[in-house]
């Protein structure tokens, strides 16, 4: 592939790639379970804990999909899919029990984390796999991915009254979600797989959040270099005026 090909694969259309629908029910299905969680924790009530969870798993979708406005909506095309969701909000509402603490899958559990890991990363693969698939090149199909992977967590944080969890200090999140879609997106750019590609894409993730928390890496929320810049200037202010 020349300079020439690679070029007007970042800048246009993309080769036709799908990943199976079974990837799409599943990185929602577990998005939902976390967002219904997170619902439990925050004491919502049902009928929150059911609008948590189904926006946490189809809200980056949706997002995308508006972005991506001639492909369709994918919230609306899968209605059984909806109930599905709805009822498994309802199930961990009203068997919270089995959510609770640091049990296997307690809202501050190792399980927990997983899943709520497992899900950026699988959204992130449905995410970047659906625009690639649908010609929209490697730029924008990585921010596709990314949108999808943070946007439902975001968009319940909001409407939970908190901070989208993405704008605040904390270990890698939306940028494990971000890496994970560069990653598919270059290898299925260059003829990968999509097994493979899918595969690194869901392991870069992990990776990533978890070697941050493993490691202490955090984005940090608040950097001002131009502090360094006055502290510059002033020493050579003195320098040139003779002083100490």
């Amino acid at each position: 592939m020349d300079f020439t090909a690679v070029l007007g694969l970042i800048l246009s259309d993309g080769k036709t790639l799908a990943v199976p629908m079974a990837i799409d029910y599943f990185a929602i299905i577990v998005g939902v379970v976390a967002g219904a969680l997170v619902a439990c924790e925050r004491k919502l009530d049902i009928v929150g804990t059911v609008v948590a969870g189904l926006l946490t798993g189809f809200g980056g979708g949706i997002v995308r999909d508006l972005l991506m406005h001639d492909e369709g909506i994918y919230f609306t095309q899968h209605p059984e899919l909806v109930l599905i969701c709805t009822g498994i909000c309802a199930f961990v509402f009203y068997f919270r029990g089995f959510f609770a603490g640091t049990g296997p899958f307690g809202s501050s559990g190792k399980g927990f984390f997983l899943l709520d890991t497992l899900s950026v990363a699988l959204f992130a693969l449905a995410g970047a796999s659906k625009a690639f698939a649908c010609g929209e090149g490697i730029i924008l199909s990585v921010m596709y991915g990314a949108v999808t992977a943070v946007g439902g967590g975001a968009l319940r944080d909001v409407f939970t009254g908190e901070t989208p969890a993405i704008f605040k200090q904390s270990n890698f999140y939306a940028i494990a979600g971000l890496g994970g879609a560069v990653v598919y997106v270059l290898l299925a750019a260059f003829g990968c797989p999509v097994v493979i590609a899918g595969t690194l894409c869901v392991a870069t993730v992990l990776a990533l959040r978890y070697g941050s928390v493993r490691f202490g890496w955090k984005t940090r929320a608040e950097v001002d270099y131009a502090r360094q810049f006055r502290s510059d200037a002033s020493g050579n202010d003195k320098r040139a005026n003779g002083g100490d």
